[in-house]
């Protein structure tokens, strides 16, 4: 595990928040979300798991009106862009569209992002602005 790496697990066990892990080549350093099998920077194998920031701007977002049967509408969906070099896309909720101006600063939180086959809420990573 890289110093990088132990910092952040240590940052991340004494105030707990949610945080997507990622994968981070043990050779080049550079990281990718989801984790992928090989780096696709230097093809190295030698991928370990790390947690990305708590926090990541907000590159992109539109309002998404009509979607598949799954999808409760509208929903907002964004682009984010973390410190180590990831864009991440998820939805936001619509409550948190109205204001939001890119280069906000968006940290992740737990919530339904779909209804299920068996009529329930599944839940997912989502993106709301940072508190």
């Amino acid at each position: 595990m890289s110093e990088d790496t132990e910092f952040l697990t240590e940052l991340y066990e004494t105030k707990p928040h949610v945080h997507l892990i990622a994968g981070k080549c043990k050779k080049c350093g550079k990281y990718t979300f989801p984790k992928y099998l090989a780096c696709p920077h230097c093809f190295s194998d030698e991928i370990e798991e790390a947690p990305l920031s708590k926090t990541g701007k907000l590159h992109s977002f539109t309002m998404v009106r009509r979607s598949m049967p799954e999808f409760r509408v509208p929903y907002g969906l964004g682009l984010v862009d973390f410190p180590e070099g990831v864009r991440v896309m998820a939805q936001i909720d619509k409550d948190y569209i109205e204001g939001l101006e890119l280069d906000s600063d968006m940290e992740v939180e737990i919530g339904p992002v779909r209804i299920g086959k068996d009529g329930k809420d599944q839940y997912s990573y989502k993106f709301k602005p940072a508190s």
